[in-house]
């Protein structure tokens, strides 16, 4: 075997392995916001002192969310990365923002107890709130994402040259 072909067959395992190097990224960039909370160097929206989590940071009280996000299918030509689950439903909210009414269904909350007082229970209507919850995005096309991948790929086929 002389050298070009020894060369075409390296640059054919480099191509191959693009595609999952690629997912692996970008899976790690969008895991990595939860850490930094911000995107493609835009800083998320402080939460309001109401909604400051007593555990956990933003976004992160069980780390549900951020382990939900998951390579989906790696192809030669598209590499596909999603979140959330039948755990994380609230995933694509955060991700895009919301602003709107929801319906809260009927319920039964439990009252805190206030002195002598014994916990009780209560019975809550079916109702509609109005909600606006600030985008939070964690994943999707982004400058600073593109520069990692450009970067990693040139280090692929920069390996392979030597």
């Amino acid at each position: 075997m002389n050298t070009n072909d020894e060369f075409v067959k390296k640059m054919a395992q480099a191509m191959g392995a693009l595609p999952q190097l690629i997912a692996e990224e970008a899976k790690e960039y969008s895991r990595s916001r939860f850490s930094e909370k911000s995107f493609d160097g835009k800083p998320w929206p402080a939460l309001r002192p109401k909604y400051k989590p007593k555990k956990g940071t933003m976004l992160v009280r069980s780390g549900k969310l951020q382990g939900s996000v998951r390579i989906v299918r790696v192809t030669p030509k598209k590499v596909v990365i999603a979140a959330g689950n039948s755990k994380v439903p609230y995933a694509q909210v955060h991700n895009e923002g919301f602003t709107g009414s929801v319906v809260v269904k009927a319920h039964t909350r439990k009252l805190k107890k206030q002195g002598k007082k014994k916990k009780r229970t209560v019975e809550v209507k079916s109702h509609t709130r109005k909600m606006n919850i600030p985008q939070r995005q964690f994943m999707g096309n982004c400058p600073e994402l593109e520069r990692k991948l450009k970067t990693v790929s040139e280090q692929l086929f920069k390996s392979i040259l030597k």
